[in-house]
């Protein structure tokens, strides 16, 4: 999809007139070449070839932190260029850091590519570690004159914040959830109310944080990201399962269920006053949830055995509550409530008392596996710009700066993605090229020429890019480089030939490391974390069965892998969407399977919080218990069925049916753990379903008591 012209001018302005301002300054004011170059490619790095998003107070943060972290790299960079190989393993290790720091969330991605090209630029030849001075001086000056263009001269439109969003969410799912309430006390007494309600929470769709840009998500590890991110999980939820008790209680010959909408119009309360909250920040009150806890005992002690609709609305109708409860505790991390005691803390929200080191920690440690795209795009990276980098200084290529920047821009996580990216990159370049040795020659050595057109090439090229493609950026680039080194050394046409190789060498060594370490990406790791999911459900379904059918002890077989495979399934779903795809090709609906995979996560939390394993040895044989584990180790054993099949490149069959055939239609005792276990069980097979639907490209009616679109819910952070 193509991006907006405007905005897209507007910051190529910014970064021309940032980077034109340090670089004329410098040479032609104090005669400094040093200092020029190190100011205007401060400014390209972190104006142009990086993203940083957000209101004014937050993208000055990121630009310090960001020339902070540059000052590092121009340091090391300027003292291992020693030599060859010392500069290629000091990229090999800052460049994994860095991509691998892109963890810590869309801010530390958005710079990630600028502080690379802040090592790669001092890392070449000449060896002159007494310049030091003058490329820091540069650095800071760049950095600089950015902050004050990104702040006073056509600064970017501030965002509408995340948490006003989201009370205007908690706000609609609480209006639909009052509503429902008057219809579940008198059937068909509030139905207009209740479809009234209904289209203005299908209208609210665009709120969800899933619309915004990545770079505004609350994706980041620190407390109040993660704080914010759980509650938009939890009022997504919230209101599936209100849209899903909906669909089970009400409707023609529908009967009064007093009980359950004195719980839901709790659980309203409890919205709008979370609501408030968001609009409050810093001056909020924590969210009363006294009356919603005992509207929920009492509706646990009422509950009864019943069919297969009764089992799974009493669950829905628990989960919405519980969802609730969640929001309105998980906000606190954020607002300036007090936070509730370690003690009255759900396990989820675990965040709410762990400091930075172990944020970040737990976040970093997640994704030290080879099955995180993370990990798997900072050793592709990381060993692309090495590679580069000894070629480069092997083959003394002059100007050899540019390979690498080829290697950092033209590299793709697909070695599919890599081809028509590297054909386009290289036409562009061509073009480019030959118009900028007809313009070195027409041109000549008249300094003063250069001087004017260099702005206009630098607004052009910053432009061109992101509206034009990378086509148009590597040709608007090659006359930059051309105008810009013009004004630095004698000028000639061969300029543009070792602009024209250096990019392809660049970009050769980026295709081949890319088809060399793990070439399939996004597409390829999707449908491996999708089997991997789907067996840490089966898993983590028995032993939940176990828990409920008191046969487990306490602490034993906790969900670990099933929120660490929720994850990365998440990650590589991300990257997937990133690829190209066949031309007319959709390709599987893997949303589906990740929105699958986090609720199945998000509804077992949820079960482990009510019904923990009882002290003491398991209990005695229960012939109820028994069915429960029986029927669970059916439905598991259709989870691993299916996950060998996507693993295989197939489509799974159609095995929900058959598992739930062998489910007893009442369960055996008035059990809240029992009743839940069977709820649960059904909410497996309907989700099953769904997966075989998704990818069979069948959307087929929605699921009964599940969210009618593929986008529907948001998931809970992962607890580690």
């Amino acid at each position: 999809m193509s991006r907006p012209a405007g905005p897209v001018v507007r910051r190529a302005i910014r970064t021309s007139v940032a980077a034109l301002a340090g670089f004329y300054g410098c040479l032609y004011g104090f005669g400094d070449s040093v200092t020029a170059l190190y100011a205007l490619f401060t400014v390209i790095a972190l104006g142009a070839l990086s993203e940083v998003t957000g209101p004014p107070d937050r993208r000055l943060r990121t630009f310090l932190a960001a020339i902070a972290a540059g000052a590092v790299l121009v340091g090391l960079g300027t003292l291992l260029a020693v030599s060859t190989w010392a500069a290629a393993a000091g990229m090999l290790v800052v460049g994994f850091v860095v991509a691998y720091a892109g963890t810590g969330g869309p801010r530390v991605v958005g710079v990630a590519n600028g502080l690379q090209l802040l090592y790669v630029l001092p890392c070449f030849p000449p060896f002159q570690p007494d310049t030091l001075d003058q490329r820091l001086l540069g650095l800071v000056l760049g950095g600089a004159l950015l902050v004050a263009a990104d702040r006073w001269l056509l600064p970017p439109p501030v965002p509408r914040p995340v948490p006003d969003r989201m009370a205007v969410l908690a706000d609609e799912v609480a209006g639909f959830a009052g509503a429902l309430a008057g219809s579940l006390r008198v059937p068909g007494a509030a139905a207009p109310e209740l479809a009234h309600q209904r289209e203005v929470l299908q209208s609210s769709e665009d709120l969800r944080i899933t619309r915004l840009a990545r770079a505004e998500r609350p994706l980041g590890p620190g407390r109040r990201d993660r704080s914010l991110l759980t509650t938009a999980a939890a009022v997504r939820a919230a209101a599936d399962r209100s849209v899903a008790l909906a669909d089970l209680l009400t409707g023609p010959g529908a009967t009064a269920h007093p009980r359950t909408g004195d719980l839901v119009a709790e659980s309203a309360h409890v919205l709008s006053g979370l609501a408030r909250t968001l609009r409050a920040g810093r001056e909020a009150v924590p969210v009363d949830t006294a009356a919603l806890d005992a509207a929920l005992g009492a509706y646990d002690a009422a509950r009864i055995p019943g069919p297969a609709v009764t089992l799974r609305a009493g669950l829905a109708a628990v989960a919405l509550a519980e969802d609730v409860r969640l929001a309105a505790l998980a906000v606190s991390g954020w607002s300036g409530a007090p936070r509730p005691a370690p003690a009255d803390t759900p396990p989820m929200l675990w965040f709410l008392h762990a400091g930075p080191a172990e944020l970040w920690g737990r976040r970093l440690g997640s994704h030290l596996t080879p099955r995180s795209v993370y990990l798997q795009n900072a050793v592709r990276l990381a060993l692309g710009l090495a590679v580069a980098r000894v070629v480069a200084g092997v083959f003394d290529l002059a100007h050899g700066f540019w390979v690498l920047l080829a290697t950092l821009s033209l590299m793709r996580t697909s070695a599919s993605a890599d081809r028509p990216v590297l054909v386009r990159a290289f036409a562009g370049t061509l073009v480019g090229a030959v118009l900028a040795a007809g313009m070195l020659v027409l041109v000549g050595d008249h300094r003063a020429v250069y001087v004017w057109l260099l702005p206009v090439l630098m607004i052009v090229t910053f432009a061109a890019g992101p509206l034009l493609g990378v086509a148009a950026a590597q040709a608007g680039f090659t006359l930059l480089v051309a105008a810009l080194f013009a004004q630095l050394s004698p000028p000639t046409w061969q300029l543009a030939e070792v602009r024209l190789v250096d990019v392809l060498v660049g970009g050769l060594i980026g295709a081949l490391i890319g088809a060399a370490v793990w070439p399939r990406g996004g597409g390829g790791e999707v449908r491996r974390a999708a089997a991997d999911a789907l067996r840490a459900v089966a898993d983590d379904a028995e032993a939940l069965a176990a828990m409920l059918a008191r046969a487990a002890t306490p602490g034993a077989d906790e969900p670990v892998r099933l929120h660490v495979a929720a994850g990365l399934l998440e990650h590589a779903y991300v990257q997937y969407r990133t690829e190209p795809m066949p031309r007319g090709d959709a390709g599987p609906d893997w949303l589906s399977v990740v929105l699958v995979v986090h609720r199945l996560d998000a509804y077992d939390g949820a079960l482990r919080e009510r019904h923990p394993a009882l002290p003491g040895a398991p209990g005695a044989a229960d012939p109820d218990a028994d069915a429960l584990r029986e029927a669970t180790a059916d439905v598991a054993r259709a989870y691993r069925s299916s996950a060998d099949a996507i693993a295989a490149g197939h489509v799974p069959d159609r095995l929900a049916e058959e598992c739930r055939s062998r489910f007893p239609q009442v369960p055996g005792e008035d059990d809240a753990r029992l009743l839940d276990g069977w709820g649960w069980l059904h909410a497996l097979c309907d989700n099953l379903a769904r997966i075989r639907r998704a990818l069979a490209g069948d959307a087929g009616p929605p699921v009964t008591g599940s969210p009618s679109g593929p986008e529907a819910v948001e998931r809970r952070p992962p607890r580690a």
